[in-house]
């Protein structure tokens, strides 16, 4: 399949926001700028949107009626997925990764939003594979969670299927060779804006789950000779299979549209120091950045993702492993509706609010004071 072949739908608002953060830059050693991906419109935004535009538009095609696709509990993923469903008048189904036997009692965060957009929402019992496990284990846990994942897709493919539906399955974080060209066309509109506002980049930092987003942006400044150096910050368990599973991905999406461009796993910048306690687990360094780049920009992150991400940025810069002077540019892939989940909800009540002292005004008190 040829680029000129690509066809999609329009779902985000383009080109998303890109600009410096001048007082967090002039803390650091390095100046740092942020591209909003976060603002890209529908469902609350988020990195998803680029991919889903050429994945919806296949379903479409095809003449799908719903939209199945796989996630963590607080999937972003999973919430942009419905949100465009929405949007074009299907029908969506979230499968939804759970580390216990239960659902959770009260919906938070983004299992709120996505019971709000109508999505059906399926509970997968993972209990103990997905967090902390690192090496040969994290991998069997991968292997186990896919075959899961199959298995129970299936089961819900053919009950929908009994109800007249037409199910398209999206994996997990749409990162296939089509859904990475929304980030491959990424590089275009950066170079584009970098060139209309006299800036240079010399590295982009993103986070990396699915690899999805990596392997466009990679790809893409390939393609696009691009003069900056593209850095992924796992935000699970790491090993050497994140870099294997994102050269596979690169090389098959160079592949399927005849790029003539070749990854190798060691030539990929994917940095795996700042996954912390695991995946989507509470992480005294996360909430850190979080709190700094609040404070510093009146900005937000998330806990699970860009948190992370933001951290591992700012320690390279921090320890000069980016060189001193450099011009770094983080993607904002969304997320912040994570914020609002119930667990890490408590801890920011634990840490800003519970140890505090507060004052109430009350209106008998404020009517003395206009008297006197």
């Amino acid at each position: 399949m040829k680029l000129s072949e690509l066809r999609k739908v329009e779902l985000g608002i383009f080109p998303t926001p890109l600009y410096k953060l001048g007082r967090l830059s002039a803390q650091l050693k390095s100046n740092v700028f942020i591209k909003r991906d976060d603002l890209d419109g529908l469902g609350f935004g988020g990195n998803k949107l680029r991919k889903l535009e050429y994945l919806v538009n296949n379903a479409k095609e095809l003449g799908y009626t719903t939209l199945l696709t796989f996630g963590g509990e607080q999937t972003n993923h999973g919430r942009q997925t419905a949100a465009c469903a929405c949007r074009y008048g299907l029908k969506s189904i979230i499968i939804v990764d759970m580390d216990s036997e239960t659902p959770p009692e009260r919906l938070s965060g983004n299992l709120l939003l996505d019971a709000i957009l109508g999505c059906d929402i399926i509970f997968l019992d993972v209990s103990g594979l997905k967090k902390c496990a690192t090496g040969e284990s994290a991998r069997t846990a991968n292997t186990t969670i896919a075959a899961m994942h199959k298995a129970a897709a299936k089961r819900v493919v053919e009950a929908y299927k009994a109800k007249g539906e037409r199910v398209y399955v999206i994996p997990p974080g749409a990162s296939t060779p089509l859904g990475c060209m929304g980030y491959f066309f990424a590089i275009k509109e950066i170079m584009e804006q970098l060139d209309a506002m006299h800036e240079r980049i010399d590295y982009v930092v993103c986070a990396l789950g699915s690899a999805g987003t990596f392997a466009g942006l990679w790809l893409g400044s390939k393609y696009f000779s691009a003069p900056f150096q593209i850095i992924g910050i796992a935000v699970s368990p790491y090993s050497k299979e994140h870099n294997l599973n994102a050269a596979r991905l690169i090389n098959e999406t160079s592949n399927k549209f005849e790029l003539g461009i070749i990854a190798e796993p060691d030539e990929l910048h994917i940095n795996g120091e700042y996954w912390g306690c695991g995946y989507d687990t509470p992480d005294p360094q996360t909430y850190n950045t979080i709190y700094q780049l609040a404070r510093t920009e009146g900005l937000f992150v998330d806990p699970i993702y860009t948190g992370k991400s933001f951290t591992g940025m700012l320690d390279l810069i921090t320890k000069e492993k980016i060189p001193i002077e450099s011009n770094v540019l983080f993607i904002h892939t969304g997320g912040t509706p994570a914020l609002f989940s119930e667990h890490h909800n408590k801890i920011f009540t634990e840490e800003l609010w519970n140890h505090k002292k507060h004052m109430v005004i009350s209106p008998r008190n404020i009517q003395k004071e206009v008297e006197r």
